[in-house]
């Protein structure tokens, strides 16, 4: 008989899935500084032993920012060949914390590269003990998911924001980091009257950005009595870099 195993995936700032604990979930080095070494915590609350094992993976980043797991090594800005795992199993008894240390090795290039450490829950049983809790075929593993992101000095930051659209509740605008570094973009709608020059805020959205990655934004637009109303759209998105608008005509 074959069995089917699902992966129950928790991301949290740091947290508890199945009875154990893993802090931090979320790794940012920048790898131009040399070798950096973190040091990431398991804490096995349940009344067993248990294994953990780390796997690493790549992901790729799907439409509004779904982050789908892939092959180890299979993406461009994987981080195999620069991460290192230390212990990649761990035995925990019952109420027993312990650590493994992720290293990356300097990374030269201007590239932004990621990479996802997924830990896995194994209990501590027999072969017999195993077989007979499958009765239905399908075993659970719990896992929690460590993001890891490695950011270079070299990293230019770039963005593009498109003209909005009109839909049903208000206008949208996309957004899309085309650049090199993760990205904070805030992005600011303005209404104008176009016959005196008036300008009021209505919304303002912030956004985190991978590179490659974008997303839709929406923003109502408030009753008034211009006579012809324009939509501005700014985003600002570095320090060191010029905003970017787009601007539309209202119906």
């Amino acid at each position: 008989m074959r069995y089917l195993t699902i992966l129950l995936f928790v991301l949290a700032n740091s947290l508890a899935a199945q009875d154990f604990e893993v802090s931090p979930v979320l790794i940012e080095i920048n790898a131009s500084q040399g070798r950096v070494s973190k040091d990431v915590m398991i804490f096995n609350h349940t009344d067993s032993p248990k294994i953990f094992n780390v796997k690493e993976y790549d992901f790729i980043i799907e439409d509004e920012g779904k982050k789908m797991s892939a092959e180890f090594g299979s993406t461009p800005r994987t981080l195999k060949g620069v991460l290192n795992i230390s212990p990649s199993t761990l035995m925990l008894q019952p109420n027993e914390k312990g650590f493994f240390t992720v290293t990356i090795d300097p990374i030269v290039g201007s590239k932004m590269r990621w990479g996802k450490l997924t830990i896995i829950a194994e209990n501590e049983v027999s072969v017999l003990e195993e077989v007979a809790s499958l009765g239905a075929g399908v075993k659970i593993k719990p896992a929690i998911s460590v993001m890891v992101y490695a950011h270079t000095d070299q990293a230019l930051p770039d963005a593009e924001i498109l003209t909005p659209e009109k839909i049903d509740s208000g206008y949208s605008v996309l957004i899309r980091n085309t650049g090199d570094s993760k990205l904070k973009a805030k992005v600011t709608f303005l209404l104008t009257n176009v016959m005196t020059g008036d300008e009021v805020e209505i919304n303002e959205m912030v956004a985190g950005l991978l590179p490659g990655e974008e997303k839709t934004l929406i923003t109502e637009i408030p009753d008034h009595e211009y006579p012809k109303a324009m939509l501005t759209v700014l985003m600002d998105y570095s320090p060191n870099a010029d905003l970017k608008g787009v601007q539309i005509i209202l119906d």
